[in-house]
């Protein structure tokens, strides 16, 4: 899980993408991010739209500043 709560966006956007490329070279098929109700969730579908090693997500319905990642398949 990445919990992005207290970050300030740059920051959160850095973590986000070193976790998201921990998770695919440990062989993860899925990534939790936590985001909270602000500018972050807004930026999450842009950010995960340009991560080359997500294939589709999900953004939970009861709880909107919650994203299930769905990695590309491993090398």
């Amino acid at each position: 899980m990445i919990d992005l709560h207290g970050y300030h966006i740059h920051e959160a956007w850095r973590h986000f993408n070193t976790k998201i490329d921990n998770a695919y070279y440990a062989g993860h098929k899925r990534v939790e991010v936590v985001t909270g109700q602000g500018a972050i969730m807004r930026e999450m579908p842009n950010w995960i739209s340009q991560h080359s090693k997500i294939k589709e997500y999900r953004q939970a319905t009861w709880n909107p500043g919650s994203f299930t990642c769905i990695l590309v398949k491993k090398k």
